[in-house]
This record gives C-alpha cells, sequence and structure tokens, in this order.
C-alpha cells in the first residue's frame, strides 16, 4: 500500500510533507486490466487507487480482498521480524 504516485510528484512534494490533495491511498493490485467493456482485458500488475478498486469491486468484495490482504501482511511482517530477531540472536 502507499500514498501517492511518487513519479507524478515534482521534487519538492516529494522531499515536504504531502498536501492532502496529493495523497490517495493506492494497492499494488494484480488483476485484469480493460480499457474499456468491449476490451477482453490483460493481466497485470499496477498501482490502482483504492476509489478504483471500489468503483470495479463493490463495497463487500473490497472489504474482503482488503481483510485478506491485511492478514496475510501481518502474517509476512511477523515472519520477518521472528527472522530478523532470529539472526541477532546467532550474532550475539
Amino acid at each position: 500500500m502507499r500514498f501517492c504516485e511518487p513519479e507524478q510528484l515534482i521534487a519538492k512534494k516529494r522531499r515536504n510533507r504531502l498536501a492532502a490533495a496529493d495523497k490517495a491511498v493506492c494497492y499494488l493490485t494484480r488483476g485484469t486490466f480493460k480499457e474499456d467493456s468491449n476490451d477482453a482485458g490483460f493481466t497485470d500488475t499496477r498501482w490502482v487507487e483504492l476509489e478504483e478498486l471500489y468503483e470495479n469491486c463493490g463495497k463487500t468484495p473490497l472489504e474482503n480482498a482488503l481483510k485478506k490482504y491485511r492478514k496475510a501482511e501481518e502474517e509476512d511482517v511477523d515472519a520477518a521480524i521472528a527472522d530478523f530477531e532470529e539472526g541477532v540472536e546467532h550474532k550475539g
């Protein structure tokens, strides 16, 4: 998850605190993306704003996907921290 598209910000905006107008919650999303309703689409991974996910998925599917994402993220972070701590113990 991230809060902006860094490549779209000028250097000064990247160095300083983001203004509310420059913030947009985005998720790195793997999915099928279409240009329009007549497009069969293609599989890709890209940053997608939360608002676009809501518009294309709907509230309940989006909430379910976010719960699954947060659970997986928590498990991955806990495992990584445990690995870090194990490495520290072995160095001592």
